[in-house]
C-alpha cells in the first residue's frame, strides 16, 4: 500500500480577520523547512559545534537560494543553545550578524566593515572595550553608539577584537560577504582572506560568510587559508531530477496553504510555470509571492490568479541571465569539488603500486616479463643480551701452531 504524502496545515482561520499589513506579515514571517535548507543547516550547526580547527566557513549558493533564510535560522539556533547551556556567562553573545554592502568606491573598506561590525555588536561596555589611545568611539544622550570619523581602522579592529574576546560568540555571521572581493588587485585579495582568517583566530571565533558563487574563488588563495575553511553548498532544485521535483512540489503546496486568501489558489496544479519562472529557487519563489500577495490583498481579490502572479514575475530576459550566472558558479563548484584528476599523481599512488600483468594470473619472481621484487629492509633482530654481559662463544686454549705446507 503506498503512503500519501499528508497536506500540509492551512494558517489559522482568525488571521483573515486581522487588517491587510498583518495578513501579509504573516506569510512573509512564514518559513519552509525544505530539504536543501535542513541539510545545509545541519552542516552549518555541526561545523560552527565541531569546527576541528576551522575558522572560515563559507556558505555558498545562487541569488535567491534562500541563504538569508538560513542565516536567520542559524541565529535563533545558537541563541537557543545558549538558553539551555547552564554554562553559559550573563555577558555571552551567542552570535553577532551583519550584512556588508557593495561599496560605493569599488574598493572595500576596512574601516566601513569594522564599523558595522561595532554597530552589529552594539556593546554595552564599549567604553571598556577602547584600547589606550583610542578616541573618537562613545554613546550619546540616547546610549546610541557612535563612531567618529576621524578613528582609523586599525583602531576599530582593536576594539572589536576585544569585544569578540569578551563576549565569545560562537559564530559571527557576515551576508553577502561576496563583496569582499571588489578590490583592484590580485595580491589584495590574498591579503583580505589572511586578515580575515587571522582576526578568527586571534579571537577564536568562528566566521561565516554568506554569498553567491562568487565566494568560491575566496577559498583556495593559499594552501593555508583552504585548510582552515569549510565549503558548503546551498543549491538549487534541479528540473532534470526527479526527487528535486518532488520536493519544489511540496514547498509550493505548502506556500499556497498558508497564502491567507479566503480561496486557496492551485499553484501546484501550475508546478511546472512555477518552477520556470523561479528558477527551482525557492528564495526567488518566497518574494515572488510576497509582492503577488500584497497586491490581491489591497485589490480585495479573494484568491491568487495565474495573471496577478504574472504581474509580479521577473521577465524571462532577465531569468535567463540569471540562470547563466548559476550554470557558471555550478560548474566552478563542480570543477572545485571534483579536481583535475593530478592528485594521485601528485601524491604518487599509483607510481607505488605494483604493476598489473594484464592477464590476472600470478607471476613467480624472476620469471621472464617481470621484474624483480623490491628490497624489503628487515630490522636486524635483537638477542636480548644486558649491558656488560658477554655473548656465549668458545674462547681459544693453547697455542696454535701453522701446518705445514
Amino acid at each position: 500500500m503506498s503512503s500519501v504524502t499528508p497536506s500540509p496545515a492551512r494558517f489559522p482561520q482568525e488571521v483573515l480577520e486581522q487588517p491587510i499589513v498583518l495578513r501579509h506579515k504573516y506569510f512573509e514571517n512564514k518559513m519552509v523547512a525544505h530539504r536543501c535548507l535542513t541539510q545545509a543547516h545541519t552542516q552549518l550547526l555541526q561545523a560552527l559545534r565541531y569546527p576541528a580547527g576551522a575558522s572560515l566557513i563559507f556558505v555558498v549558493g545562487p541569488t535567491g537560494v534562500g541563504k538569508t533564510t538560513l542565516r536567520s535560522r542559524i541565529e535563533r539556533q545558537l541563541i537557543a543553545d545558549a538558553q539551555a547551556d547552564p554554562t553559559t556567562t550573563p555577558g555571552h553573545i551567542p552570535v553577532i550578524g551583519m550584512e556588508i554592502p557593495s561599496p560605493e568606491t569599488g574598493n572595500f573598506s576596512w574601516k566601513d566593515y569594522y564599523t558595522r561590525a561595532l554597530l552589529a555588536v552594539d556593546e554595552p561596555m564599549l567604553s571598556d572595550k577602547i584600547a589606550y589611545g583610542v578616541r573618537g568611539m562613545h554613546r550619546d544622550s540616547q546610549e546610541r553608539l557612535v563612531i567618529e570619523r576621524n578613528i582609523t581602522a586599525l583602531d576599530l579592529r582593536r576594539v572589536f577584537e576585544k569585544c569578540l574576546l569578551h563576549r565569545h560568540p560562537r559564530a559571527f555571521l557576515v551576508d553577502e560577504a561576496q563583496h569582499f572581493k571588489k578590490m583592484s588587485s590580485g595580491r589584495r585579495l590574498l591579503d583580505q582572506m589572511d586578515h580575515l582568517k587571522s582576526l578568527a583566530n586571534l579571537t577564536s571565533t568562528v566566521h561565516v560568510f554568506f554569498g553567491t558563487y562568487d565566494l568560491i574563488g575566496l577559498m583556495n588563495l593559499s594552501a593555508q587559508l583552504a585548510r582552515r575553511s569549510v565549503k558548503i553548498h546551498l543549491p538549487r532544485y534541479c528540473a532534470d531530477k526527479p526527487e528535486d521535483r518532488e520536493e519544489f512540489k511540496k514547498v509550493l503546496r505548502t506556500f499556497q496553504r498558508h497564502l491567507p486568501l479566503a480561496e486557496e489558489p492551485d499553484l501546484e496544479g501550475r508546478c511546472d510555470y512555477f518552477y520556470e519562472r523561479s528558477l527551482g529557487l525557492i528564495g526567488l519563489l518566497k518574494d515572488w509571492l510576497t509582492k503577488a500577495l500584497a497586491a490581491a490583498l489591497e485589490a480585495n481579490e479573494p484568491t491568487l490568479t495565474e495573471p496577478r502572479c504574472e504581474r509580479h514575475a521577473h521577465d524571462r530576459g532577465t531569468l535567463e541571465y540569471v540562470m547563466e550566472e548559476i550554470k557558471k558558479g555550478e560548474q566552478a563548484l563542480q570543477r572545485m569539488e571534483q579536481g583535475s584528476g593530478k592528485l594521485r599523481k601528485l601524491l604518487q599512488i599509483d607510481a607505488a603500486s605494483p604493476p598489473a600483468t594484464g592477464s590476472g594470473e600470478t607471476q613467480e619472481p624472476g620469471s621472464p616479463g617481470t621484474s624483480p621484487p623490491p628490497a624489503v629492509f628487515k630490522p636486524r633482530k635483537s638477542k636480548g643480551s644486558r649491558v656488560g654481559q658477554r655473548t656465549p662463544n668458545r674462547d681459544r686454549t693453547g697455542r696454535e701452531t701453522p701446518h705445514a705446507g
